[in-house]
């Protein structure tokens, strides 16, 4: 039995410390989805023109300041949500993610939350349709990671009436 799965078993119990692991996994994937929905809204919306560069720098700093981000001298707004080290970028988000994965998560949870990081890692977009492009790619996979986790956890197909029994009295 793969140790790192929360299939219940009369072996297998689920700590505090999983159930801990588990949530925040949730919480940090929520919150990539959610900066990178805001990095996509305000380059496909902000950033036409010479005008719309400013606008949108104004709206990722509206962004990086509800996200309680401080964003240096020189340094874009841009920039801080994709890969300033707090939770409160998408790298920030996507790194506690997968860090909460090791603990609880099949490997291919992981290694997807990895395949969506691998973009942040690199060298960053200079145009906005660069940053929308991996902006998008990155969530395809954040989308793809639900169903990853479906498959992994919650199994699609329809149990039998045995196995359902089965199940309820080895909860008891």
């Amino acid at each position: 039995m793969d140790p790192r799965t929360i299939a219940l078993g009369s072996d297998r119990w689920l700590t505090d410390s999983r159930v801990y692991n588990l949530v925040w996994l949730g919480r940090w994937i929520e919150r990539a989805q959610n900066v990178a929905r805001v990095l996509l809204w305000a380059v496909r919306e902000h950033s036409d023109g010479d005008e719309g560069e400013q606008r949108m720098e104004e709206v990722l700093g509206l962004a990086t300041a509800i996200r309680g981000m401080t964003v240096g001298p020189g340094a874009s707004n841009l920039t801080a949500l994709l890969t300033l080290d707090t939770g409160a970028s998408l790298r920030g988000c996507l790194v506690a993610a997968r860090y909460n994965a090791t603990q609880v998560a099949p490997v291919e949870v992981i290694q997807t939350i990895g395949a969506a990081l691998e973009p942040l890692d690199g060298d960053l977009p200079t145009s906005t349709q660069e940053v929308e492009a991996m902006v998008s790619g990155i969530m395809d996979t954040l989308d793809s990671l639900h169903s990853t986790i479906e498959d992994a956890w919650f199994h699609s197909s329809v149990l039998s009436e045995e196995e359902v029994y089965r199940r309820f009295v080895q909860q008891q």
